[in-house]
């Protein structure tokens, strides 16, 4: 899979992030009825996603190149203007890294937004989505428990600080305005969630559209 194909013009995309809130009934309800973007160890839950993506060349590397996972596997240069390969797996398809804001339109690259929650927006932008629904998007860390569904990363893969957390947030609203552009609407539906970008809406509801949609 190319971004340059647009395999996904004018589908719904889930992207399913790992915080605490993704549970696996959630995955579950998605299969079959809309294309998916798995970030990071979400895969974990929906390891039938066409998609696994990751910013973070560290959790590459923890998962080995993550070889059970048989679908596109996507990621970004390390720095801005790059697009660096990962040696060891080539297999993962690394876009050009063009900045931390707003949203890459007009080549085969992604803003980072500093995390891969973010990027992984663009990279369904990229791929053609016309609808967004963001699951395990709480983007703060819990006043008690862990930050992810699975609980803790493994040695070597550091958790997100609460000041962390309050940066990527304050990116979202840059990419405002280039969604609007591309026709491109952002729903999230992760209950409890911090982050205030984009409207809100409950997952059931969203799922009832989309059967009334496909009619």
């Amino acid at each position: 899979m190319r971004v340059s194909d647009r395999a996904w013009s004018g589908a719904t995309v889930a992207i399913l992030a790992s915080g605490p809130s993704l549970t696996a009934d959630e995955a579950a309800r998605l299969r079959g009825r809309v294309r998916a973007i798995a970030v990071n160890d979400a895969i974990r839950l929906a390891p039938w996603a066409e998609v696994l993506y990751s910013s973070d060349r560290r959790w590459w590397k923890a998962y080995g190149g993550a070889p059970w996972f048989t679908g596109a596997k996507f990621s970004i240069g390390p720095a801005r203007g790059r697009s660096d390969e990962i040696s060891a797996w080539p297999e993962i398809h690394v876009l050009r890294h063009t900045g931390i804001e707003g949203l890459e339109l007009a080549s085969a690259g992604l803003r980072s937004g500093e995390h891969s929650g973010y990027a992984a927006i663009n990279l369904a932008v990229q791929l053609g989505a016309a609808r967004i629904w963001l699951l395990g998007y709480d983007l703060a860390a819990p006043a008690s428990g862990p930050s992810h569904f699975f609980g803790r990363h493994p040695a070597g893969l550091p958790e997100t600080s609460a000041p962390e957390y309050a940066r990527f947030r304050r990116h979202y609203g840059s990419m405002l305005e280039d969604l609007a552009a591309a026709g491109v609407s952002v729903t999230n539906t992760t209950l409890g969630s911090q982050l205030e970008a984009f409207p809100r809406r409950p997952l059931g509801e969203l799922l009832e559209l989309e059967a009334l949609r496909c009619r």
